[in-house]
């Protein structure tokens, strides 16, 4: 599989709307960002789409966060790209055929802070049943970091042989400190780059399920993993699988408000509150998302 995506062949969505901060970041308005539709996206016969998105808005560590196409080790957050694909790849076989991942297309915006993905998946053509996809990234640390990573990655896959289909690299325009405040420009950019890999499994290989116990949602772990979009193409009838509600709303900070208002006024404590959100003070931004807990 190529690295290199043509886009000409898709539409897009300008989704500059969904985020406005005109006010706060008077560059925004030069800044343009194009969504891929997925209705575009070309499905062969017994394809299927599986897309999602996630976002590291008001996340620690916001770079960190928005590298995180499955998850981070430190508080479990990111979009699960790769439990969710291999979920894809499961159901793949499932219908009767040795399963593959085609394409996967991400994009990131900057402004936003949201990261979208699309990956394709279907019947193999090569003799060969990829049963699982795993990858490794970093958010600044260059091939390096990748690379360091790699050697212990292929190690939980002894009987599979990796084969690289995907080295996503992007330099991503910098809106936002590393602590999630946002700036008054632009920052230059931050390397997002991640290296995917898929495992093929030999003919008397056993293939255990799909773990997904990371998909659950509890008051001490918190994850984007919502509104996972799976698509069959006809004729096989559309199965969409349902994924857990998350257990918080998103409140945006206002002028005015302080910590200590908004906890009072959910019926929170200030404590908890502050916990939720991985926050060491009181002091909050105007914009800022915060996740009050239902």
């Amino acid at each position: 599989m190529k690295s290199q995506i043509a886009w000409g062949q898709y539409s897009f969505d300008d989704t500059t709307s969904e985020f406005n901060s005109a006010e706060t970041i008077p560059e925004i308005n030069q800044f343009r960002f194009y969504k891929i539709k997925k209705d575009t996206i070309s499905l062969g016969p017994n394809d299927i789409l599986v897309c999602d998105s996630f976002c590291a808005q008001g996340m620690p560590s916001t770079y960190d966060a928005l590298h995180s196409f499955n998850y981070r080790r430190m508080d479990r957050f990111g979009g699960y790209l790769n439990v969710k694909v291999n979920k894809g790849l499961e159901q793949v076989r499932s219908n009767g055929f040795d399963s593959d991942i085609k394409n996967l297309y991400i994009q990131i915006d900057p402004v936003s802070l949201k990261v979208y993905w699309f990956a394709v998946l279907g019947p193999s053509t090569d003799g060969r049943s990829y049963v699982r996809i795993d990858s490794r990234g970093s958010a600044g640390g260059g091939i390096p970091a990748v690379e360091k990573q790699l050697h212990n990655m292929h190690r939980l896959y002894p009987d599979m042989k990796a084969h690289k289909f995907l080295e996503f690299n992007e330099n991503v325009k910098v809106c936002y400190d590393w602590n999630g405040n946002q700036l008054c420009d632009f920052k230059g950019t931050v390397n997002i780059r991640q290296h995917f890999y898929k495992y093929a499994a030999n003919d008397v290989a056993i293939v255990p399920p799909v773990q997904d116990k990371p998909l659950i949602v509890s008051d001490s772990t918190q994850t984007s993993a919502v509104d996972t979009v799976v698509v069959i193409t006809p004729p096989v009838k559309p199965v969409v699988k349902p994924t857990p509600k998350p257990k918080y709303k998103i409140y945006k900070v206002k002028d005015g408000d302080t910590l200590s208002e908004i906890a009072d006024k959910h019926h929170i404590g200030l404590s908890k509150l502050k916990k939720f959100n991985n926050l060491r003070s009181d002091k909050i931004q105007i914009g800022q998302s915060l996740k009050i807990p239902k």
